[in-house]
């Protein structure tokens, strides 16, 4: 990840989500304008995703990313089939 993001421990947890999602992807953070981030941020696959540890996150990322592309329902779909015991809103 770059510099322009703060740093992860300073974010909130669904803007630690949307930092991994950048890290996963590839996508420069300061990319989003302010509307379109805090758009990103109240979208409820975040608020979902934010319920759920990092190393699931990352596994289920990885496991469904294709090169810069990660659509956070396929990124939601893939922690439920990863930690189908774990209750994802």
């Amino acid at each position: 990840m770059t510099g322009t993001l703060a740093p992860i421990r300073y974010l909130n947890r669904r803007e630690q989500v949307l930092a991994l999602w950048c890290s996963l992807t590839g996508h420069e953070p300061s990319r989003f304008d302010e509307p379109e981030r805090e758009a990103l941020l109240a979208r409820t696959e975040i608020a979902a995703l934010a319920e759920v540890p990092d190393s699931v996150l990352l596994d289920a990322g990885q496991a469904v990313r294709r090169g810069t592309s990660l659509p956070l329902e396929r990124w939601l779909a893939a922690v439920r089939v990863v930690r189908p015991h774990q209750r994802v809103s």
